[in-house]
């Protein structure tokens, strides 16, 4: 009984020690890699057609993806003009020839832009323009590097129709809830939630107590999501009957404050097609439900994975799944 009691406090110290052992967001603000401006060109002779030149300059190491959706692909990027105008887009949105590669998390040929990209809109009037009439544009848009991925993001930039200044317009965002603003720590005792599953079936944290548990925190969208699944296949396999459970936090609509009806219909047939296609056999949160959740460990982007003890405390932020093989012997010989 001492043995084993003194082993427990030794993890319990190591785990702490650990660098491993943080939860939440990282300390750092939440990147923004990509600065878009936007400027309106000089109007043809009757005042009502002109063209609006839109400009992404992304940080090295990112990269944007394309305005041509790929079927199983990312989320592509979508430029709209602002509702309630007396203008409106009279053709096709000229880019340049985005890159093209295949993306084995994916499993499709992706297109994305790196550096600096123009997009040019042909714009019209309803009626004559005034000296004063300002254009709003929506840009909603992905954006990753190899290991992390941003949530969908929608801005709105206005420009007057002169062309003279740009500025970005704030989209009117949900007030944040108090109580999700403090996110968990490390030893924090994780309270029971709820949560609907991919079969429908409502279910509540507090079934999984006693055993080792991964929130992994994932969407379709997210490319570094999709490249764990491997591991997290092997992984489950080799330590499940131990006490080992994943539950998939599915997150297709994490950070978005405006959500779009049609790309969360789509975000989540393209979820559930990727668990059934790839052996992906844990249980499964549905977005609605993992979101909230999300909010409790300050997570604003993705992969992002939280290591839970049988007692029901906050042990680690994964950040590679083979870190799995190093913790989890140890996490599973502790009793509750």
């Amino acid at each position: 009984m001492f043995r084993r009691r003194l082993f427990r406090v030794f993890l319990l110290t190591a785990l702490a020690a650990s660098p491993l052992a943080v939860s939440g967001q990282e300390p750092d603000k939440e990147p923004d890699p990509i600065k878009w401006s936007i400027k309106a060109g000089s109007s043809t002779s009757d005042k009502k057609t002109f063209q609006v030149e839109l400009t992404a300059r992304i940080d090295t190491g990112w990269h944007l993806y394309s305005i041509e959706k790929v079927e199983g692909g990312p989320s592509p990027t979508r430029i709209t003009l602002s509702p309630g105008q007396k203008f409106e887009v009279t053709g096709e949105i000229d880019s340049p020839a985005p890159r093209s590669a295949y993306d084995p998390n994916f499993q499709v040929a992706t297109e994305f832009y790196e550096g600096i990209v123009p997009f040019t809109i042909p714009i019209r009037s309803t009626t004559p323009a005034a000296p004063l009439d300002k254009l709003r544009v929506q840009v909603r848009y992905q954006t990753c590097t190899p290991t992390i991925c941003l949530p969908p993001k929608l801005i709105e930039l206005e420009t007057p129709v002169t062309g003279e200044e740009t500025k970005l317009v704030s989209v009117p965002t949900v007030p944040e809830n108090p109580a999700t603003l403090k996110s968990l720590t490390t030893g924090a005792l994780v309270p029971d939630f709820n949560f609907t599953d991919f079969n429908g079936k409502s279910r509540h944290f507090s079934e999984f107590r006693g055993r080792v548990v991964l929130l992994d925190f994932w969407a379709s969208w997210c490319s570094p999501c999709l490249a764990d699944i491997p591991q997290l296949k092997t992984a489950y396999q080799k330590y499940h009957a131990g006490g080992f459970e994943i539950i998939g936090m599915d997150s297709e609509t994490l950070g978005q404050k405006q959500i779009d009806a049609e790309f969360a219909a789509d975000a989540r047939a393209k979820a559930r097609e990727i668990v059934n296609t790839r052996g992906v056999n844990w249980t499964q949160s549905t977005s609605e439900s993992s979101v909230p959740v999300a909010a409790l460990f300050g997570i604003e982007n993705l992969p992002a994975k939280i290591l839970i003890d049988r007692s029901g405390k906050v042990v680690a932020r994964i950040r590679n799944v083979s870190e799995l093989d190093e913790l989890l012997p140890r996490l599973l010989t502790v009793q509750p």
